[in-house]
């Protein structure tokens, strides 16, 4: 059915048809032998993403200390893949950079540039032969996961199930956006990326309360993700081309240079992007929602 709740659904079985979907989309991601391995880790990271995301929308006191442990869960299965990725991540964010910048390098300048991308792909390779291993792994991790959904405590009590933890996340990624702009480091940066994308899978999960706009709402905080997803790569990339402090090649220097300029415009159109979308106090928006949770069920 997809990553909805659909109309005539209870939240509860919503919750777990939803979750054993992704759970299901997981295991066979860990068994997609013939596929390309980068697209099946950052497809498994991304249902694990959306697991997590769903179980925040729903955790409430009385299920916590369950669905806290499930979410640990899906956290330490997808680290089990995260160095793979990071790899991936980190190149083609080099890519992006340099097809950005092109207009402005000299073929001399880019060709030297995309020399400092080789051993980023000598790494890959090499991690890549690690692949299978972690994907046995997430797939040992999660056996018992799907077996556990359906003993999972939710409540069937329509909006006022969701209120709290959707509250909740938006109220922590407008304090995140604060702390990324009054105090900008790549952690903070980083923190308000986990919660815009939080957010934004839960705003697709209530697409039938109003499709056309949820749908408009759910695109603008993806690209707000991509901002800053963008600048988190460019970041690690960053990171590993000072990590020689002797290393004084001018190829580097114009690198880094490149990336700190990218990082600043990435930030920027964040920061414009991010105020319009945490316009509203947590409980105006939770309000207005709610309004529109109602209307959609005295229309059915």
């Amino acid at each position: 059915m997809g990553y909805v709740f659909e109309e005539h659904e209870t939240v509860s079985d919503g919750v777990k048809r939803i979750a054993l979907e992704q759970l299901d989309k997981v295991a066979q991601y860990t068994k997609s032998g013939g596929k390309n391995r980068d697209e099946v880790i950052h497809d498994a990271r991304v249902s694990l993403k959306k697991l997590r995301a769903l179980i925040r929308l729903v955790q409430v006191k009385s299920n916590a200390h369950v669905l806290t442990q499930e979410r640990v869960c899906y956290r330490n299965a997808a680290r089990r893949m995260s160095e793979v990725r990071d790899t991936t991540a980190i190149i083609e964010a080099f890519d992006k950079l340099t097809k950005h910048y092109a207009d402005q390098l000299t073929p001399k300048a880019f060709s030297e540039l995309r020399e400092l991308r080789k051993p980023f792909l000598r790494t890959q390779k090499r991690q890549q032969g690690n692949t299978s291993k972690a994907l046995a792994d997430v797939a040992r991790m999660l056996k018992s996961a799907q077996q556990r959904v359906n003993d999972w405590a939710i409540e069937d009590d329509g909006f006022a199930v969701l209120r709290s933890g959707f509250k909740r996340v938006y109220r922590k990624g407008r304090a995140a956006m604060v702390r990324a702009q009054s105090k900008p480091s790549v952690e903070n940066h980083h923190e308000w990326r986990k919660r815009v994308k939080d957010l934004g899978y839960q705003i697709r999960l209530l697409r039938p309360i109003w499709q056309g706009m949820f749908d408009a709402l759910a695109n603008e905080f993806e690209k707000l993700a991509d901002y800053l997803s963008h600048d988190h790569d460019l970041a690690l990339l960053r990171q590993r081309m000072v990590q020689n402090p002797s290393d004084g090649r001018t190829p580097v220097k114009t690198l880094v240079a490149l990336i700190d300029q990218r990082r600043e415009e990435l930030q920027v159109e964040a920061k414009r992007l991010g105020i319009r979308l945490y316009a509203e106090k947590p409980s105006a928006l939770v309000r207005r929602i709610e309004v529109y949770w109602r209307v959609r069920c005295s229309e059915e």
